[in-house]
């Protein structure tokens, strides 16, 4: 009975430092835990800013045709980003500028799947497939251009948006849509009343 009443009183003077250090330890563990948040948040909320320093470093780099070092920090972007269309757009230039048509056309479909309302994208993309003569896969990108009604200027002066129908009318005339060929001509007459017949490709 004696030797009960010692043990207990020594479990009784130890009790309070025993919880004092598992209040300590998981106040560490707490503290350990808001600092991992706190990383992880910080991290996030940086994730665009170093996104665009990486792909403004991209267009210092083609700037200077070093395609190899803005491919790398096209790359990198992605690691963080891999859904920014504009990464993917500037590695599919750089590709197609390197005449790796598969490699730029892969880059091509991400880039338009990625950014919906990237015009320049669509309509590079579709002029990719026309060179080489899929007169067919181009016209849903073009649509998408006349679609997106872009006043942006294309390469050759007119606006995306034009240029899309000059290209969607050659398009429907290699495929031999007739009926679509007349209905973008009619649409040419309306948003640009200016041209002539021979401008709207009309017989």
């Amino acid at each position: 009975m004696e030797d009960e009443s010692v043990i207990y009183t020594r479990r009784s003077q130890y009790e309070p430092k025993r919880r004092e250090r598992e209040r300590a330890i998981k106040e560490l563990v707490a503290k350990g835990a808001y600092s991992i948040i706190f990383v992880v948040l910080a991290l996030i909320a940086l994730r665009p800013l170093m996104v665009n320093q990486m792909l403004s470093r991209a267009d210092a780099y083609a700037t200077f045709g070093l395609h190899g070092e803005s491919k790398r920090q096209c790359s990198k972007a992605l690691l963080l980003d891999e859904n920014n269309g504009q990464a993917w757009h500037k590695l599919a230039r750089i590709h197609r500028g390197e005449g790796n048509i598969d490699m730029a056309l892969g880059a091509y479909q991400m880039a338009t799947a990625s950014d919906r309302g990237n015009t320049p994208a669509y309509f590079e993309y579709a002029m990719m497939h026309v060179e080489e003569g899929r007169h067919k896969q181009a016209i849903p990108l073009l649509d998408r251009v006349r679609q997106l009604k872009s006043n942006e200027k294309a390469p050759g002066g007119s606006s995306y948006h034009k240029a899309s129908l000059d290209m969607l009318l050659r398009c429907y005339e290699k495929v031999g849509d007739q009926a679509k060929v007349e209905f973008t001509r009619e649409e040419m007459r309306v948003f640009y009343p200016h041209l002539t017949s021979s401008d709207t490709g009309a017989s």
